[in-house]
């Protein structure tokens, strides 16, 4: 009786959890996310007849968004810019062979939201992707951090 029990409860916490995630699918990438939160494409694809190459996605109290761009090959992210109203407050670069590795935030300066990227580039390979999040406070980047990291890991890259 014990051991069926327990298996019942891990099926429900396993179909509980998969119940909980949406797949969102741009034009050159899959991602997971929240299925609370509400998904928007950014950047038409360039290179594609239908899809984005970016894509926000917004929790439900509106306290945090995810970002993913993740074009068939490199690009310009230009729907994160830097804006008038923010300021760049932290940078971090890291260079591992062919690969870059960037890391910054930008934070607007009335101080009412905070944007984290990173970037990862193969000039050789003729790859990138950015991944980020935008949060009110840190409270709320703490409340959605584990989402957030599950959502880094979940991106598929695809190429033609």
């Amino acid at each position: 009786m014990k051991k069926t029990t327990v298996a019942l409860l891990l099926i429900c916490i396993n179909f509980t959890s998969f119940a909980q995630i949406k797949i969102y699918k741009g034009a050159w990438f899959d991602i997971k996310y929240p299925s609370g939160f509400t998904a928007k494409g950014s950047l038409k694809s360039a290179s594609a007849a239908q899809g984005y190459e970016s894509a926000v996605f917004t929790s439900p109290d509106k306290l945090v968004q995810f970002y993913v761009f993740s074009p068939q090959w490199n690009g310009e992210a230009n729907d994160i810019a830097l804006k008038p109203t923010e300021k760049i407050s932290n940078t971090q670069s890291k260079f591992s062979g062919k690969q870059e590795t960037k890391w910054w935030t930008i934070t607007a300066k009335d101080g009412s939201y905070s944007r984290s990227y990173q970037e990862k580039k193969n000039e050789e390979l003729n790859v990138s992707w950015v991944l980020g999040i935008k949060y009110k406070n840190q409270a709320a980047f703490n409340r959605y951090k584990k989402n957030y990291e599950a959502f880094k890991r979940s991106l598929v890259q695809y190429a033609d």
